[in-house]
Parts: structure tokens; sequence; C-alpha cells
């Protein structure tokens, strides 16, 4: 997701990468409760009904991880801890029989044996139903974790490579447990592998989980492996990014939600032309980017100004029509 909540106006983003290739492939706009429980404001922003539905930004992307099935080829999914830490997420995307490697948080608790949760003897609760369950296991946050490790548990591997060179962290796999007690169900325990990363230097500390386990007929994945899929993100974010200084994603004044979709629709647009010149040009000019591209462009393409007169002329016509919105907004 990009930007703030500024106006309602937050972006789910599905992307696909190959490498350091990403193209925006799907989009949501993410609207929060306050949004969603005020028809007046939704009509009024040209929601459709049908969008006006509290949904969590992991629900919108199970959304688009359905849209993609039979459309889209694509090995794993991505996400930060946002999606990382949510239950209908994870699950979703196992339905799918999909894999993922999702970010989560320090603070996530995890089990390094099963729970195994059970309903104690005693008397039953308000309504004469026995449904909280316990475990007698222990857990764990993963960042403790990194206290009962041992230096001969990290391997250090190398995850992409960079413009000095290769680039390398540490890494270990554990195999967790995690049990979602709000689920209140025995069956809520989803078995996952925790993979941790660190600099070699033992900083900026990185915590993910996948469901890439070993099952019959199938071997998991080792753990450099597992690193470089966790770090991949890196170039989705660096995609991202280029949509917001190069190509102007986030540079709209619009509330209603067709000026949003069109905004950033040509936004998407405008990255895949430019990652369509960084693969045809990439033999010849590697280290091609979305800003030389884009200054490539404001160098050739006609200009409707063609002299200092004109380009004043051009700012005067901009101020008025900036004075006119700032006459209207003061009506309001």
């Amino acid at each position: 997701s990009i930007g703030k909540t500024d106006n309602g106006q937050v972006g789910v983003f599905a992307a696909l990468s190959q490498g350091d290739d990403v193209a925006m492939v799907n989009t949501r706009l993410y609207l929060p409760k306050e949004w969603t429980d005020d028809k007046k404001r939704c009509d009024k922003a040209g929601i459709p009904l049908q969008d006006q539905e509290f949904k969590t930004k992991p629900k919108l992307a199970l959304e688009m991880l359905k849209e993609a099935e039979g459309v889209i080829e694509y090995d794993w999914v991505g996400g930060d801890a946002v999606y990382g830490e949510s239950t209908e997420l994870r699950l979703g995307i196992g339905a799918l029989g999909r894999t993922f490697v999702l970010d989560i948080r320090g603070n996530q608790a995890v089990y390094l044996k099963h729970p195994k949760p059970y309903i104690p003897d005693g008397p039953a609760g308000r309504g004469g139903i026995k449904n909280t369950y316990k475990s007698d296991e222990q857990d764990i946050k993963v960042r403790d974790l990194l206290k009962i490790l041992s230096d001969s548990q990290w391997k250090t591997c190398t995850h992409r490579q960079g413009t000095k060179g290769g680039k390398t962290r540490q890494v270990v796999c554990v195999d967790v447990f995690i049990w979602n007690k709000r689920r209140a169900k025995n069956d809520a325990v989803e078995e996952l592998r925790l993979i941790i990363s660190r600099e070699v230097d033992g900083s900026e500390v990185k915590f993910s989980i996948t469901n890439n386990l070993a099952q019959a007929g199938h071997q998991s994945l080792c753990d450099c492996d597992l690193l470089f899929r966790q770090m991949q993100r890196y170039w989705v974010e660096r995609a991202i990014q280029d949509c917001k200084d190069t190509l102007g994603m986030t540079d709209y004044q619009v509330r209603t939600w067709r000026a949003w979709h069109h905004h950033i629709t040509l936004t998407i647009m405008a990255l895949h032309y430019m990652l369509e010149q960084k693969i045809v040009h990439d033999e010849h000019i590697p280290l091609l980017s979305c800003p030389d591209i884009k200054f490539f462009l404001a160098m050739n393409l006609p200009r409707k100004a063609s002299s200092e007169q004109q380009v004043w002329e051009l700012i005067v016509k901009r101020h008025e029509l900036r004075q006119k919105d700032l006459d209207r907004y003061r009506l309001k």
C-alpha cells in the first residue's frame, strides 16, 4: 500500500515481478470504516453501492489473488507485515494452492512445538458451552528467538546482485506453528517456516513466514532460496517509489472513485511503458531507469511553449485554474 489515509485514499496494489522487472497488474482502493459507515459520503464520492463495504487490506489483496487465478502465472506471493499477520489471507492463499513468503513483525508469537489446543475440564461458561481452548506449550515472540539461536545455525547467502557486487545476508529458517486463538477452533493452528535474516554485522533483522514445507513428493526450498524470496519485495518497493517520484502516482487532488481509478490506471500504464523500454534496451543500456526515460521524453517530445513568453502565459493560465479551485473551495 502507499501513502497515508488522506481523504481515505490508500491503494492496495498487486505487482508481478521477475528479478528487478516489476509491473503493477491490479489495484484496489482501500476505504476506512469511517467512510463505509457514511453512505452519504460514499455516494458523494461516486463509490458504487457494491463497494461501499468495509474490507481490510488483506481481504482486498485476497480478492486480487483470486482474480489472478488462471490469468497470471506466478510462483509465490510476497507482502509486508500488514498481510503476513492476516490469518485470513494466509489461509486464503493456501486454499488457492499457492505458496507465500510474507513479512511479520518481531512481536509475532509462534510455537516451536504444536500447541495441541484443548478444552480443559471444568464448568461450562456462559450459555452452557465450553469453547475456550488452551495449550500446555509456551509461545515465544520471534524476536526473542534471536537469543537462543546459535552462531552455527546462521548461513551466509547472496540474495541479489548490486552495482558493487553481490548482496549477502545471514539467514536461518525454523519450523514454527501459529495458533490464532481468536478463531476458537481446534484446527486453527498453522504449520509454517519462519525465515529470519540479518546483515552480516547482525543489524537490520527481518522476519517472514512461509507455507513452503516438505511434503510427500515435494521438497521444501533451502534457506538461501527462501532468503531470495524474502528479499524480492525490495524491487516491488523500488517500483512503487518510481511511481511516486517519477510518474506522479500520489500527485493528485481528486476525491471521487472514478477519478482515483483513472489516475492510478494511467500511472500503471506509464510504469508498463517504462518497463517495456528497460527490457527493449537492456542489452545496450543496462542501467536505464525511469528517471532516465522521463528525461529523454522531456527533451524530445514537442512542447507547448517554445519561448519564454509562452512559458509565462502557460503559468498564468495554470494560476487562473488554481484560483478557481480555491474560490470554489471557499464557497463550500
